[in-house]
């Protein structure tokens, strides 16, 4: 009896032990701002009924060295080179989440000279070493 009921209390307090996941629901949104990104390299793991997509991503691209973020399991689908909007946490560094494709108004410009800026010095991201990522 003694036994059974200290299994059950471990399969019961064992899945509360591992890890939080930080989601953007966890935070408010008015505490973040969308700045332009570029994703740079995505994983994905397709099996029956279930998908998981993994995402890094720069943004801050006017910068010697763009900020690299990343997202695990996200709800995108994106493919590496696409622009990105990327939400940006005004009081925590290093929170940020990959909160759309695509450009933010006016924006379009910076992504396109970065990537020219790029090719100009023989790089495919500029001031990121795509090979120190994996």
């Amino acid at each position: 009896m003694m036994r059974t009921f200290l299994f059950i209390s471990l399969f019961l307090l064992l899945p509360g032990c591992k890890e939080q996941s930080t989601n953007y629901e966890d935070y408010n949104e008015k505490d973040f701002v969308e700045v332009q990104g570029l994703i740079i390299k995505v994983e994905k793991e397709f099996a029956y009924q279930d998908r998981k997509v993994d995402v890094t991503y720069i943004y801050d691209l006017k910068k010697d060295k763009p900020v690299i973020g990343y997202e695990d399991d996200t709800p995108f689908i994106p493919m590496a080179g696409a622009p990105a909007i990327i939400l940006v946490h005004k009081y925590e560094d290093g929170v940020t989440f990959l909160g759309g494709l695509g450009y933010i108004e006016d924006e379009d410009n910076m992504v396109k000279r970065y990537l020219e800026k790029s090719e100009r010095f023989g790089v495919e991201y500029y001031g990121i070493d795509i090979n120190l990522l994996d």
